[in-house]
Formats: structure tokens, sequence, C-alpha cells
């Protein structure tokens, strides 16, 4: 009986943990894509085509 809480607590932690990561890795996606679509559009700021 021990050993089957041990694996559902295993289990639990290492489902937080990739949500946790998974998380992380989308917001940082997210801000990268976003840096890079300001950067490729900076140019036509200036000229006033928007």
């Amino acid at each position: 009986m021990k050993n089957k809480a041990e694996k559902r607590f295993f289990y639990t932690i290492m489902g937080a943990l990739i949500l946790v990561v998974a998380s992380t890795a989308f917001f940082v996606y997210k801000l990268l894509s976003n840096r890079a679509y300001l950067e490729r559009w900076k140019d036509y700021d200036e000229c006033g085509m928007v």
C-alpha cells in the first residue's frame, strides 16, 4: 500500500513539474515571437505606413 501511495505522489509531482515547464516554455516562446514581430515591423513605424 505504501508503494502505491509513493507512485501516486511521484506522478502528481511529475505532472505538476511538466505543467510548469510547459507553461514557462510557452511564455518564453510568445515573448520571443512578439519581439521578433515588433523588430520586423519597426522600420515601417518610422515611415508612417501603419
